[in-house]
């Protein structure tokens, strides 16, 4: 049992979720809601300070630290994501722009 009730994972391997929602927020950076499309991560792959890849529809992408998770819905745990198959993460504002695109609905997030 991990810290917050769910099974702790060393790693899950490759993932990719779709940003099912995304926004400013006021000093603190950028909120993006994820929905899994394919693997199985571990929390601990898409932790705060861990590197994820932004890929916008048209092709481009950029790699970007994980700042922080939400806590819109509740305290992140391995738990929850394997429920819901959802997570919220905050990234810096500066990162949610690439090549003058911001991150909205359709953009995907993968990694490890």
């Amino acid at each position: 049992m991990g810290i917050f009730g769910g099974e702790k994972r060393k790693s899950g391997g490759r993932y990719q979720f779709r940003v099912s929602d995304s926004l400013a927020v006021p000093l603190r950076g950028y909120l993006l809601r994820l929905k899994l499309v394919s693997g199985e991560p571990a929390l601990g792959d898409i932790a705060p300070g861990r590197q994820i890849t932004l890929r916008a529809p048209s092709g481009k992408e950029r790699a970007v630290r994980i700042k922080d998770y939400s806590v819109t819905q509740g305290v992140a745990s391995q738990m929850r994501l394997d429920r819901t198959h959802e997570l919220d993460l905050v990234i810096d504002a500066a990162d949610a722009v690439v090549d003058n695109e911001t991150v909205e609905i359709g953009w995907t997030v993968s990694g490890p």
